[in-house]
């Protein structure tokens, strides 16, 4: 999801000083704390509750993905998450009915990069003043960092992409350094 712990706060309701102690382990949250948390942050409350080691390998079921249906567009929205710990990714499916246009969506952070795989249909794909057509098995990988959309409007059949969400983690002028460095 992305928050910073200013906006997880504002989202539930809990102080950013109980959010970071909670996260340190320096206190206990009640219950209530973890209810307003796991709501904000669109999860099962019995995700914060269990307790376990930290696995190599975090299984999401069927039964505990959040699914979302937008209700201007109808488009559905399924959040594979969480994932493991020290992950930073946002993992989802999200189908676009037939004639209809998703978005534009807000831009992310600069730096942030969407990787999508259209699973079935097409799609055009808009960011800024940039478009792509994808077809079905086609990929793109995009800085997500202006407003962008998913448009199906001439299409018969949903469109299926499959979306991973890459937060910037180094500063975008860093990228193509590395890339550089990686060819020599």
């Amino acid at each position: 999801m992305g928050l910073t712990v200013r906006a997880l706060a504002s989202r539930s309701g809990v102080s950013a000083s109980m959010i970071s102690d909670v996260e340190r382990a320096s206190k206990s949250p009640t219950i209530s704390t973890l209810a307003a948390l796991s709501k904000a942050l669109e999860i099962p409350l019995s995700i914060l509750v269990e307790s376990r080691a930290p696995t190599r390998i975090r299984i999401v079921k069927a039964s505990e993905r959040q699914r979302i249906v937008e209700p201007g567009t109808g488009a559905k929205r399924d959040r594979f998450a969480p994932t493991v710990a020290g992950s930073e990714v946002e993992f989802l499916r999200y189908v676009v009915p037939p004639r209809t246009l998703a978005g534009p969506f807000p831009a992310h952070a600069p730096g942030t990069i969407e990787h999508v795989y259209l699973a079935a249909g097409s799609v055009r794909i808009t960011l800024g003043d940039d478009v792509a057509d994808l077809k079905a098995g086609d990929s793109c990988s995009c800085y997500a960092d202006m407003p962008h959309g998913f448009d199906n409007r001439e299409g018969k059949t949903p469109a299926e992409l499959i979306i991973v969400v890459e937060p910037p983690s180094m500063s975008t002028s860093d990228r193509p350094r590395r890339h550089e460095r990686a060819r020599s």
